[in-house]
């Protein structure tokens, strides 16, 4: 960001567990600390959701305002007013990439070591 002209990016990591509430707490933390910030992006669905109702407290236009977007795309994210923008990965070839290269290791063989681009998709909905 900082090559193209724009402000540094506002990072933030807590050690709680994700949650809606977590979500909305930390849109409070990131406004008090930038209060010009126009785009959060959330690790998941479920902090971008918290952060969406709570920007939504505040009245604070989403997308007008504030962008946000979240990853996972969770099924409640395209039904959350605006709809969630986020990214989703193919969950279930990961888990099933994982699970064979632990039943390698446990059957004493190497797994394979290269690492292998799944995809993703960005679903652009109307918090963005």
């Amino acid at each position: 960001m900082l090559a193209a002209g724009q402000a540094a990016p506002y990072e933030l990591m807590v050690p709680e567990r994700s949650s809606v509430g977590l979500g909305a707490k930390l849109l409070q933390d990131a406004l008090a600390a930038r209060p010009a910030l126009d785009a959060l992006f959330f690790c998941n669905d479920d902090l971008a959701q918290g952060a969406l109702f709570q920007a939504q407290r505040l009245g604070l236009a989403v997308p007008g305002r504030l962008a946000i977007a979240g990853f996972n795309d969770l099924p409640a994210s395209a039904w959350t007013s605006p709809a969630l923008t986020s990214v989703a990965t193919p969950r279930e070839q990961v888990g099933r990439r994982a699970a064979a290269m632990l039943l390698e290791l446990m059957a004493g063989r190497e797994p394979p070591t290269r690492c292998e681009d799944l995809g993703f998709t960005l679903n652009i909905r109307e918090s963005s």
